[in-house]
């Protein structure tokens, strides 16, 4: 049953949400293949919001179009999650620096109003976070870092790497290579949005990405895969 939790999002956005959604979150596992027979089967929408929302998921590389076989959930492997820490230890930083320096104190106290909530959540689920809710927190916060920079490009250009940023700390935390990072995502993002030197928080940012780019890449190397091979490990439902 199609699950439109706002009756003014049209079918299009909705199935969109969805879809990117199940993606990011790994439901839908990097390198399933999919039809629109069988999406629109289970998740119930029509076939033409499934398929807009398959081609904007297409541009925006989270999905394959395959001709005349359907679509593929863009595959991950080890180099390309090692390629994309290269880039977001260049674009991460320099997202923070901006950001801080543009966003507004009202921008600011939206993101640690989102952290405040994830700290109730949180203790109510005693003490152990959500890890897709612990990732939500994390974009949105660098979304508004991002926005705040007011540069179309810079904004573009992180959207794109979100999604696949997302779909490596999901499965991560939801296939238990926890170890892989230094801690909740939260805490280190919390505090950037405290620090009154924005150099010294893109700073603190360079020094986190790139520890948990090598955490990353030792996790990725002990699952059973290659280095020209896809990650395809199916976290648990």
């Amino acid at each position: 049953m199609t699950d439109v939790s706002d009756s003014r999002v049209s079918l299009n956005e909705a199935a969109y949400r969805r879809l990117r959604g199940d993606i990011i979150a790994c439901r839908l596992a990097p390198g399933q293949r999919l039809t629109e027979k069988q999406l629109a089967a289970d998740l119930g929408f029509s076939t033409a919001p499934l398929r807009d929302a398959l081609t904007r998921l297409d541009h925006e590389g989270l999905i394959r179009t395959l001709p005349r076989k359907g679509y593929q959930v863009t595959p991950l492997t080890p180099k390309s999650i090692d390629d994309l820490f290269v880039v977001w230890e260049i674009v991460g930083p320099e997202i923070i620096r901006l950001g801080l320096r543009q966003a507004s104190e009202a921008q600011l106290d939206a993101a640690r109003k989102a952290f405040d909530e994830l700290d109730v959540l949180t203790r109510e689920q005693g003490g152990s976070p959500s890890p897709l809710l612990d990732i939500d927190v994390v974009n949105r916060t660098f979304e508004l870092l991002a926005e705040a920079t007011g540069n179309t490009y810079l904004i573009n250009f992180f959207q794109r790497l979100m999604g696949d940023m997302s779909r490596i700390r999901a499965l991560l935390l939801t296939s238990g290579r926890t170890s892989a990072a230094t801690g909740p995502a939260g805490h280190w993002v919390r505090h950037i949005l405290d620090e009154g030197d924005v150099d010294k928080a893109a700073e603190h940012a360079q020094r986190y990405i790139d520890d948990v780019h090598q955490r990353v890449l030792r996790a990725v190397i002990r699952w059973p895969t290659v280095m020209s091979s896809e990650v395809s490990i199916l976290p648990p439902r």
